[in-house]
């Protein structure tokens, strides 16, 4: 945690603890209907966004497949990879092959998530300000903020990693693809539209999920912490 969110932290929770007697007695504490309901909005309008995006990136590969005839090269490179006794040259060629067909999905598809984390948290960040700005400046209500302030490093790490996860384990593990499923696939199928729609709804799937689940955690952590708390109900349900 910063250094300088601890100072502030603690400064709240000192006075809070040196003041019980202040507790607001309102639903109120640390909310922002504001900003709820920007979260609230703003959340579910970049889902239905992305979501066409996807579909957009899903119909661009499905046409480049058939007008670059991305089969017909997979096909010409696995015959040659069939006719090829040498296991180590086998894995070579299949590896080549691997990087100039499937892999250029893989980089396309790191590019729509990065705009959608981009997105998010930039749409996150403009939440955050008006939350800060809007919500009681009492220390109580202060203390929910703070706490949220010192969790966006990890935050930012947390989807960085998945991210890096699911696309180095395509790109370091490209030899070993190579080698095993891809080497396999080629040497088990002589449909190559087979071996490219395997990967193609591989790939659909996961930056699908990885998108929706990125936008789902924002929406449902700002309907969350907006909605602040209060001593006995709140009004603002969790969305």
């Amino acid at each position: 945690m910063d250094p300088a969110l601890v100072i502030v932290l603690s400064e709240h929770l000192g006075w809070v603890a040196k003041h019980p007697e202040a507790f607001p007695h309102s639903e109120n504490i640390s909310q922002s209907r504001t900003s709820w309901l920007s979260a609230l909005s703003g959340f579910a309008e970049m889902e239905q966004k992305f979501a066409a995006k996807l579909d957009e990136w899903r119909e661009k590969w499905q046409l480049r497949f058939e007008i670059e005839g991305v089969a017909q090269v997979v096909a010409a490179g696995a015959e040659e990879i069939k006719k090829n006794k040498n296991a180590k040259e086998r894995e070579r060629l299949a590896k080549a092959l691997y990087l100039n067909t499937v892999h250029l999905m893989i980089g396309d598809a790191q590019k729509y998530l990065v705009t959608v984390n981009s997105r998010a948290e930039l749409l996150q960040e403009n939440i955050r300000k008006i939350w800060h700005k809007n919500c009681p400046s009492d220390s109580y209500s202060k203390i929910l903020p703070s706490i949220e302030n010192s969790f966006q490093n990890y935050e930012e790490s947390f989807f960085s990693d998945i991210r890096y996860l699911f696309f180095e384990d395509q790109k370091d593990s490209v030899p070993s693809i190579a080698k095993q499923e891809f080497l396999e696939a080629i040497m088990a199928n002589d449909n190559c539209n087979l071996i490219l729609n395997f990967y193609f709804s591989k790939i659909f799937r996961q930056i699908s999920k990885i998108s929706a689940n990125i936008l789902k955690f924002y929406s449902k952590k700002w309907a969350l912490y907006a909605r602040g708390f209060g001593c006995r109900q709140n009004l603002l349900p969790l969305g």
